[in-house]
């Protein structure tokens, strides 16, 4: 039977649907995961290695012995405060003190001439030597090789530090950098008992590697140290990232809807040409076991061909795909992996059962009656067995998209929101044509011989339509998704966003400060007052018995810097930058409460970030008392509000109404733009005001940026991978109607109608049923997308009143051409030969 089938063309259609849709699949899994290690990898240079473990204390020596066990590389760091002098000239600086390993991700470049372009280095300093960066140089007036004072130890300035893979922000990378070896941090006596420091160890190897260190060494870890990798570490980043991989992910998973789609229309065609065979096969005393039997080895051949030439055919298209787009391509990428060609393979046998196995055991309900009267239907069809086909059905596409996802949230939302939106579409389907036929009345002989047949078919019309509604529905979700993301991609650091962060300003230094910036028109923000402050009590009941842990300062707070970027929540009693300001700053809204008016003088109000506020239950009208320098400060709780805390402007938890902390002494903080031309006007600006300290944070930007253009350019390929799955639907969805249409237009062309009336009723109907698919995919992609906007990607959802006129327009084009060019057969056959 397999080939005599094979001969007549039945299985055509099913197995090439079969091998198109793992090709495609496995295409788009295998792109998709070395895009993804690859811009994993490329992002690990933001921190130098792929795993980073930060802690104010040396760690136990078991955790490094155990890191060389399992085979990963290592590195370590320490971060710390300190000034450098040279002669009579001093400079605070952000000292790092580094092994002859770093780095181990990522580049280290060095020059020979300040302000000069460097190359890259394998190493850093050697012991006895210190590279300072350019800046440095004319600020301690010094040149190459000169001798530099750290502490009580002198070292020769070697080299011109101008990158480091790791540099970010926070205090202790705070002023120009000073690279030395760790071994010679001893002998400059600064690193004491009760110095502030930072201790980076580093490790980089394989993901199996990782992931058994992470277990091993996560309950180990002493009270106050982190574990993290780069989406971790660098928030803005990490987001990003995160927020890429979800969509690869969602592209993945409607790759697999699509394909499985198609594989069940051909499926379908092929059962519903074997009823007459199989009622045939009844009366010659065949059993319905046998008769599952013999489909089922038809189909675990079929299977096991089409999926292994699928995988092949997938395997070569991503190195085919790869080649071609290598020039927009700004990462290397890895070598395939076995586990998207294991995936492609196992969703091909997966498709066949959920997909295909509901119609293949619709077959074995065959009337044997039907050989005497065609017409008859399943009437031995049993309730138990259908609800059973299509529960592995449902099983089986849940499974692949949870599979592929990785996310049940994801998944469920997918799943339950086609589901719906099918339901409801399919109603709206069947009004949809009926609604032509008073139009079919009136119309022209094309127009009328359209819609009479749109009529007809009725059921498989409206069938139809939501296949295309589906197609088009998905293509739209995954478009406007990736619209909102490369938005808010873009958006995330905007042109001229603030670049660099000034602290430590004094009071007596802000008038001087603001006229220096003005005169060498620097964009700066405005000057915040900052006080390191905590809250001692709320409602009367003290932080430290509603907080998991003790009152403690934050490892490395960077609030008011760049963003909050502790892996753990904000308690409630951690020493903080507490700041007051009249206006409310810029990307901050208000949640709940109110902001205080510009000249408000009453009794100190506070306002608090929102995720601050809930995670430790507090609200408006809360009575918090705040130690602040040894003194208490009692102030109500007035409004909570979010914080757009990758916006690169100072930002805080914490914000009193004016005039609240008038009595406390404080510094100042701002942040400003300058663009690589500019860079020169640092050294003016220390060189006036010493003791205050400026964050470099453009190359952090400039990482950002580069990231952000790759994963941006991973979510169009994927998009161009998908529209391919979508093609294929349509065209399967053409292709199993195929057999009525040819049936129907040979009778037609027997009573006379010429090729020009065909073609054109065909293009009418194909028009109209794309139209209408079109409004039914913009609805439920318009339901979806906010879904998944709100609740997967965390974005901000707006109405797309364009999609109104793009979908409708998009599906009577795409179907319209397509259809008319795979009907063409329909004029082409002559009528004699179908008839017979």
């Amino acid at each position: 039977l397999c080939w005599r089938d094979w001969r007549a063309g039945e299985l055509t259609l099913l197995l090439a649907s079969l091998v198109i849709a793992v090709g495609t699949v496995t295409t788009i899994t295998l792109f998709v995961d070395r895009l993804e290690r690859a811009l994993v990898a490329e992002s690990a240079t933001f921190l130098a290695a792929d795993r980073v473990i930060q802690t104010s204390t040396a760690i136990d020596q078991a955790v490094l012995d155990e890191a060389r066990k399992l085979g990963l590389r290592q590195s370590t760091t320490l971060n710390f405060l300190s000034m450098v002098f040279a002669e009579d000239r001093a400079q605070f600086s952000s000292v790092k003190a580094v092994d002859s390993a770093y780095p181990l991700r990522g580049q280290l470049i060095a020059g020979d001439e300040p302000f000069q372009r460097g190359a890259p280095t394998t190493q850093g300093p050697a012991p006895g030597e210190l590279w300072l960066e350019s800046r440095l140089y004319p600020s301690l007036n010094i040149s190459l090789n000169e001798l530099v004072d750290v502490g009580v130890a002198s070292f020769p300035a070697t080299r011109v530090l101008i990158k480091e893979p790791d540099r970010g922000g926070g205090f202790t990378n705070a002023g120009p950098r000073v690279l030395m070896h760790l071994e010679d941090v001893t002998a400059t006596e600064v690193v004491k008992p009760g110095s502030r420091i930072t201790w980076r160890y580093l490790f980089a190897g394989t993901d199996d590697q990782l992931a058994a260190f992470e277990t091993w060494v996560k309950p180990r870890l002493a009270p106050g140290s982190r574990f993290f990798g780069v989406k971790e570490g660098t928030q803005g980043i990490g987001k990003a990232l995160d927020r890429a991989e979800r969509f690869l992910l969602l592209g993945s998973l409607l790759g697999v809807v699509l394909a499985g789609v198609a594989i069940a229309l051909a499926a379908r065609r092929y059962s519903l040409r074997h009823y007459d065979h199989v009622a045939i096969l009844k009366t010659l005393g065949v059993t319905p076991r046998r008769i599952d039997l013999i489909f089922l080895t038809i189909f675990v051949l079929l299977g096991s061909l089409a999926t292994g030439l699928g995988a092949c055919i997938g395997y070569l298209m991503q190195w085919g795909v790869t080649g071609i787009l290598a020039p927009w391509i700004p990462v290397n990428l890895p070598a395939p992996g076995i586990k998207p060609l294991a995936l492609g393979l196992v969703t091909g046998f997966v498709c066949l059962l959920a997909f295909a196995l509901p119609p293949l055991l619709r077959l074995r309900s065959i009337a044997p009656m039907r050989v005497i009267r065609r017409l008859i239907d399943n009437t031995d069809g049993s309730a138990s067995l259908q609800t059973t086909t299509w529960g592995m059905a449902v099983a089986g596409i849940i499974g692949l998209m949870w599979w592929y996802s990785e996310d049940l949230l994801l998944t469920l939302m997918i799943f339950s929101g086609a589901t719906v939106s099918l339901t409801l579409l399919a109603g709206i389907a069947w009004l949809l044509l009926g609604s032509g036929r008073l139009v079919g009345m009136q119309a022209g002989s094309a127009w009328r011989l359209a819609l009479a047949g749109m009529q007809r078919r009725g059921h498989e019309n409206t069938m139809q339509m939501l296949v295309f509604g589906l197609a088009i529905m998905l293509l739209l979700i995954l478009y406007l998704v990736r619209v909102s993301l490369i938005s808010e991609w873009q958006g995330q650091i905007p042109e001229n966003a603030p670049n660099h962060f000034a602290i430590n300003i004094s009071p007596t230094e802000v008038a001087d400060i603001q006229q220096l910036f003005q005169d060498n028109q620097v964009a700066t923000q405005p000057l915040y007052p900052m006080i390191r402050g905590r809250v001692a009590s709320v409602n009367g009941e003290a932080t430290g018995r509603r907080d998991d842990e003790p009152d403690q300062d934050d490892q490395e707070d960077q609030e008011g810097l760049l963003e909050d970027d502790d892996d753990e929540r904000p308690r409630s009693g951690s020493t903080r930058n507490l700041t007051f300001s009249a206006s409310l700053p810029d990307d901050n809204i208000v949640v709940a409460g109110e902001w205080w008016g510009e000249d408000y003088s009453g009794p100190p109000l506070v306002s608090l970030e929102k995720e601050m506020a809930e995670d430790n239950r507090m609200v408006v009208g809360d009575t918090l008392v705040f130690d602040i320098q040894g003194r208490e400060l009692t102030a109500r709780v007035a409004s909570i509000r979010t914080v757009a805390w990758d916006n690169l402007q100072p930002n805080f938890f914490i914000i009193f109404s004016p005039g609240a902390l008038v009595d406390f002494p404080s510094t100042f903080m701002t942040s400003f733009h300058l663009d690589a031309s500019q860079k020169l006007f640092l050294n003016e600006l220390l060189n006036k005001h010493p003791t205050m300290t400026v964050i470099e944070v453009d190359a952090l930007i400039e990482q950002i940026k580069r990231i952000i253009t790759q994963v941006t350019l991973a979510v169009e390929l994927v998009l161009l991978l998908v529209l391919a799955s979508g093609g294929l639907v349509l065209l399967a969805s053409i292709q199993a109607s195929m057999d009525e249409r040819l049936r129907q237009h040979a009778i037609i062309r027997t009573l006379g109608a010429g090729r020009k009336l065909v073609l054109s009723s065909l293009t009418v109907e194909f028009c109209i049923l794309g139209v209408f698919a079109g409004v039914l995919a913009v609805l439920g992609a318009e339901v979806t997308v906010y879904a998944l906007e709100t609740q997967v990607f965390e974005l901000e959802h707006s109405l797309n009143p364009q999609l109104w006129l793009l979908g409708p327009a998009l599906g009577m084009v795409l179907i319209g051409l397509l259809g008319v060019l795979a009907t063409r057969r329909v004029v082409t056959v002559p009528p004699a030969s179908v008839l017979r």
